[in-house]
């Protein structure tokens, strides 16, 4: 009798352990080492791009407090300090020996289909409207010795934006004083879905 009531609770210890162990990130960025973020590209005008490296950024550190991220710009900044045309093999060793970083994260934030909702209301008073579009975020984290892919992810979603400005022929000026009312539940939703392997689950 004593000897499976000690077997029983060797096992509940066993899977209680298991239990916690399972929830840890997939990825530990700690083990990366610093890593350095370029602000997110996008062909979608205004300050939409900037906000979404900003909750990339926020997620990241909320998820794992450890973890050592320096923010480096804008590509094309990035790119003129280092003198190189484009993140091939050879911009990633000059990254490493410029900003002191052991990896870094890219990414690109795609917008399209976007279907305007006209309310004269909103137009006549902030002289913006909303809009249903389709996003996709792609982000990659690369090592900056030799341009191995240590990860990458894409996520897709739907939503209605706000405080936006549509110009003929499907143009989006993406410009809201509050990005986080106007598209934060958007953007929040893609970083969540590719950032999943950084979080504890």
């Amino acid at each position: 009798m004593k000897r499976s009531a000690i077997v029983l609770t060797v096992v509940c210890l066993t899977a209680l352990a298991a239990a916690c162990f399972s929830g840890r990130p997939r990825i530990n960025l700690e083990r990366v080492g610093t890593i350095g973020l370029i602000q997110f590209k996008s062909a979608a005008k205004g300050n939409i791009a900037e906000y979404a490296t900003q909750v990339f950024l926020e997620v990241l550190i909320k998820s794992q407090p450890g973890a050592r991220i320096k923010e480096l710009g804008r590509e094309e900044d990035v790119l003129g300090e280092i003198r190189a045309d484009r993140l091939g093999p050879e911009a990633l060793k000059a990254m490493s020996r410029t900003y002191g970083v052991d990896a870094v994260f890219f990414g690109t934030l795609d917008v399209s289909n976007v279907r305007p909702r006209v309310d004269l209301a909103s137009i006549i008073t902030s002289l913006s409207v909303s809009a249903e579009v389709d996003a996709v975020m792609t982000t990659r984290l690369v090592d900056t010795r030799d341009g191995t892919t240590i990860w990458t992810d894409t996520a897709r979603d739907r939503k209605t934006v706000a405080q936006v400005s549509v110009f003929q022929g499907g143009g989006v000026f993406f410009d809201a004083r509050d990005p986080e009312q106007a598209y934060g539940p958007l953007i929040r939703d893609l970083v969540l879905k590719t950032t999943r392997n950084f979080q504890w689950r």
